[in-house]
């Protein structure tokens, strides 16, 4: 008979950046669901810390840290203390993103920079942090970056974003082949159009963004907790094999 498919992340400690709000506080609070030990991290630390308390009330262990990602002695003291308070990390969810849609000839070269840092050096620098405290343990683990659709297929107005989120893939890509040796596996998650703060703040400032919603096959946005699904797949036992994918949750959006 087959092993029993093991979707539980009972007693695994999971990084969560960018867990104040949007995706990230879905991911978090679904991981908690099935049994995870959060540390949350955010530049808003109240924000992170109500996403800690929802955690806790589903009988888990939860812990926020304020992170600014685009800054790495940020990134390698919140590494610090989430070993120190943990003692290991067993899943990074590299969740923390920036975007600012417009039309490409109006970026600043200070914008281009910051997109830059958060979505890409920063997304690079946390999982090699993690990674090397994985190493060190000799246990494995799981990294995983959130993405973006446009990251695979590009879109007006984020000509910065989607590079920058096209370099995930390629580092995921690279990271999976290098670490498979030390039983790691690097993913990441690419989604669609997602009901967030940010996404309805870009759809009520931009008529141009707000068209992009109808390419969607599936005719909707999605939820966050989609996404969240998502990652607890790819951060259970189930997904052991698996490495070196972005798997879009996109309702097809790629796949035209």
């Amino acid at each position: 008979m087959a092993r029993r498919v093991n979707f539980e992340l009972t007693d695994k400690v999971v990084v969560v950046t960018g867990a104040g709000r949007g995706i990230g506080k879905a991911i978090a609070e679904v991981c908690a669901e099935y049994g995870a030990k959060l540390a949350l991290g955010s530049r808003t630390l109240e924000e992170c810390e109500a996403t800690a308390e929802v955690c806790r009330q589903a009988g888990v262990e939860a812990e926020a840290w304020t992170v600014d990602v685009s800054n790495v002695a940020s990134i390698r003291q919140f590494v610090d203390n989430v070993l120190e308070r943990y003692g290991r990390i067993d899943v990074l969810v590299s969740n923390a993103g920036y975007n600012s849609p417009k039309p490409a000839l109006d970026y600043t070269e200070e914008e281009f920079d910051y997109i830059s840092d958060v979505n890409f050096k920063g997304a690079f620098f946390i999982a090699t942090a993690v990674a090397q405290s994985m190493i060190d343990r000799k246990i494995p683990g799981s990294i995983i970056t959130i993405s973006s659709q446009v990251g695979i297929v590009g879109g007006p107005l984020r000509a910065i974003y989607a590079a920058a989120k096209g370099a995930v893939g390629q580092f995921t890509r690279s990271l999976a082949a290098e670490w498979a040796a030390h039983n790691i596996t690097v993913n990441a998650v690419a989604p669609t159009f997602t009901r967030t703060p940010l996404l309805e703040k870009a759809v009520q400032t931009n008529p141009e963004f707000a068209k992009n919603l109808q390419k969607v096959p599936m005719g909707r946005l999605a939820e966050p907790d989609e996404m969240a699904a998502a990652v607890v797949y790819l951060a259970s036992d189930a997904a052991r094999m698996v490495t070196g994918q972005v798997l879009a949750v996109d309702g097809g959006f790629t796949a035209i």
